[in-house]
């Protein structure tokens, strides 16, 4: 069997060096009876590939082999969001705030960064309904954590937030 071309190897996998132009590939084992990994050894010019088991040494063929060149085929999928999908989501979400939520965030664009209290004091709201109304905007991705502040008269630490 041979590697196809365009293969998308996952980084979790060990690819390790060369030896005798060969590039030697760590697989995980999906049995665990035997071993937790195989080493498969693929020739550079040919992409051949040849597995360390010994099912490959008498038949020339092994589900390790056979396994990474199916998996190699298919397109690699990542978790996480797009960056595409994550504007587009902003955009939506900020045509749909709540009218609170929108009073949140236009007093922390035009403060540039503050912390809770610091939004409660500048709106004249208990700071009960500024911290849900940030809690929703930095989940919807509008809203960050750009590090913490030391508040003299509580003698605490506090979460100081930024426009995204």
């Amino acid at each position: 069997m041979q590697m196809p071309p365009d293969a998308n190897i996952p980084y979790e996998w060990q690819v390790g060096g060369t030896q005798d132009g060969k590039l030697a590939i760590v697989v995980p084992s999906w049995s665990q009876v035997d071993k937790t990994s195989y080493v498969i050894f693929m020739d550079k010019t040919t992409r051949e590939l040849q597995c360390e088991c010994k099912g490959f040494q008498m038949r020339h063929d092994c589900h390790h082999v056979r396994g990474l060149a199916w998996f190699c085929k298919m397109p690699l999928k990542r978790k996480g969001i797009r960056a595409t999908s994550l504007e587009a989501y902003r955009a939506l979400s900020k045509e749909a705030l709540g009218l609170r939520q929108n009073l949140v965030l236009k007093a922390l664009e035009a403060m540039g960064r503050a912390s809770d209290k610091e939004l409660s004091f500048a709106l004249g709201w208990p700071i009960n309904t500024i911290t849900p109304r940030r809690g929703e905007l930095e989940d919807m991705g509008l809203i960050e954590c750009v590090g913490e502040q030391f508040d003299s008269k509580t003698q605490r630490h506090e979460i100081v937030w930024s426009v995204a």
